[in-house]
């Protein structure tokens, strides 16, 4: 399999190094096993992607929501000759498996939308399952590459409210943008520290964020989940960055479980809280009560990378994620431009010009 050729620049910097279709097949880089292991995950039917992203293969909700789109493809793909309107329904069952996989995931309904809409499209032209397809793969190859785009602009405009020697907290792993931001960063010639959260339970702080932030050269020191209001009140961090999984157009930002009490705290401490938006707000979720949070299998907080941590008969909890609201973040920043949280509308009206 190819990969894209960017020497320079770490690994999980573009999403072509990390999903990707081809020949018919989705091909995934395992997640749970990187940095240490580089290996790739072969999904052939849509089921395979659907599976590899509710047991966390693929971590990530740019991520998440390429693979979902290539998943379809192949679901289509897989039906031969069917037509009509037994592909549409048939194409709506796919879009209902793959977008129950992470009901939080913003980007995922964004993208299985545009899918979805395309492939309905060529029905009505009275085109077979293939042929809607390869039509539904040309808009995927499309969005991959305006995905990366965004990532690299998104980056860039964050890394312009970074001041030469800021110590920057970030928390579980905020993809590509983050890693624009500290090559853009260096670029400016700003020395920038940052320290990252283990996250628990699957440590992607640990593993894909320590990883990517290293590679790009930057100075970074991993920390435990609980140490940030320590590191805060020490004065040991300046600014606080995240991403975020999905935001209202009131400018709630939903994030990875733990979000929120950072927030808190770096407000308490004046620290600026500065979240990556990409391609902003979501146009469907106006107000908070359209977020759902995932609650996800109390097993997995008892282990940590397959090694049982608590003891047995007691009970877990896994909230997926928490909401910050608009009044703890100092900015949005997305492709467009730096957004005041509750200014974040404005992201849209500039999108639609």
């Amino acid at each position: 399999m190819t990969v894209k050729d960017n020497k320079s620049e770490p690994m999980l910097a573009y999403l072509n190094n990390t999903a990707k279709y081809e020949e018919g097949k989705v091909i995934l880089l395992n997640r749970r096993l990187y940095p240490e292991e580089t290996k790739y995950e072969t999904c052939n039917t849509y089921e395979d992607v659907a599976v590899a992203i509710e047991d966390m293969t693929i971590q990530g909700a740019i991520v998440i929501a390429i693979a979902a789109g290539y998943g379809f493809v192949i679901g289509l793909e897989q039906k031969g000759s069917l037509k009509g309107e037994e592909l549409d329904q048939y194409a709506e069952k796919v879009y209902d498996r793959l977008l129950a996989t992470r009901p939080t995931g913003q980007r995922l309904k964004v993208i299985l939308d545009l899918c979805l809409q395309k492939a309905k499209a060529e029905v009505k032209e009275d085109k077979n399952s293939k042929e809607v397809a390869q039509a539904v793969l040309e808009l995927m190859d499309h969005e991959t590459e305006r995905a990366d785009q965004i990532a690299i602009q998104c980056g860039k405009n964050t890394a312009d409210l970074l001041e030469d020697g800021d110590k920057v907290l970030t928390h579980c792993f905020a993809d590509s943008a983050l890693i624009h931001m500290l090559l853009e960063a260096k670029k400016q010639g700003k020395e920038i520290e940052m320290f990252c959260t283990e996250t628990r339970p699957y440590l992607q702080g640990a593993r894909l964020t320590a990883h990517s932030i290293k590679e790009t050269g930057t100075k970074v020191t991993l920390v435990t989940d609980n140490m940030p209001g320590f590191l805060m009140e020490q004065g040991m961090i300046n600014k606080l960055v995240t991403a975020s999984d999905k935001i209202t157009l009131e400018g709630h930002v939903c994030n990875k479980i733990g979000t929120y009490q950072y927030a808190v705290v770096a407000q308490h401490h004046n620290i600026p809280f500065y979240v990556l938006g990409y391609e902003g707000p979501d146009e469907n979720s106006p107000h908070i009560d359209q977020i759902e949070i995932e609650f996800r299998d109390e097993e997995e907080v008892f282990y940590a990378r397959g090694v049982r941590t608590a003891i047995e008969g007691i009970r877990g909890l896994y909230p997926s994620f928490d909401i910050v609201t608009p009044n703890f973040v100092d900015a949005i920043v997305t492709y467009k431009g730096v957004f005041a949280a509750r200014n974040i509308k404005d992201h849209i009206r500039m999108e639609k010009g």
